[in-house]
């Protein structure tokens, strides 16, 4: 019988000349240490691999789950990114620190200037569709984390069809066109 590695999981590096299979981690991954526009590249590629995923396995419908957490936690970290002063200009009374609709709206003025009025459009209403989709976050997570509200447009249905291939068409695209406007964003800020 071989060894279990569940007590080499979290231990020190003992100086081997081979290079660590990991990451070090400073305070639990609690410090601000990250780059944020990096953050929201990895997560953008593991979106995408869970897009992946779910195309290989559409007889399963859980398969869905992880990419639309992942893209809509991908979408919040893009978002804050590109409004960094997102925590003053929330609502606190109307929002919680994960809603992306103010964000949305945001982005979109700022964007109305510099970029074309349709393909802007088209960005923020796709965001918004997520938005309504996973207004918390909480959707996608666990079984029982959705809570939506299918009064609102465009979610007038309880059941709603997600093309995965338009999906990963799509966020190839806005990963893509916002890790663009971030670079440009720091950029122009230097």
């Amino acid at each position: 019988m071989s060894e279990l590695p569940f007590g080499t999981v979290f231990s020190e590096q003992k100086g081997s000349a081979e290079p660590f299979p990991g990451f070090l981690l400073v305070d639990h991954g609690r410090t601000e240490t990250a780059d944020p526009r990096a953050l929201a590249a990895c997560y953008g590629q593991m979106t995408l691999r869970s897009v992946e995923f779910g195309l290989d396995h559409l007889n399963e419908p859980e398969a869905a789950f992880p990419a639309l957490y992942l893209a809509r936690h991908t979408f919040e970290l893009y978002l804050k990114g590109l409004v960094p002063d997102w925590n003053e200009r929330r609502d606190k009374k109307k929002s919680s620190p994960h809603h992306i609709d103010y964000l949305v709206d945001i982005l979109r003025e700022r964007l109305l200037p510099n970029y074309d009025e349709r393909e802007v459009t088209a960005l923020s209403d796709f965001l918004h569709q997520f938005a309504m989709l996973s207004p918390k976050s909480m959707e996608f997570r666990y079984r029982d984390g959705a809570v939506v509200s299918f009064g609102d447009a465009p979610l007038d249905d309880p059941e709603i069809w997600v093309d995965f291939i338009a999906l990963r068409e799509s966020l190839i695209k806005i990963f893509e066109a916002l890790d663009n406007v971030w670079r440009l964003q720091t950029e122009d800020a230097l």
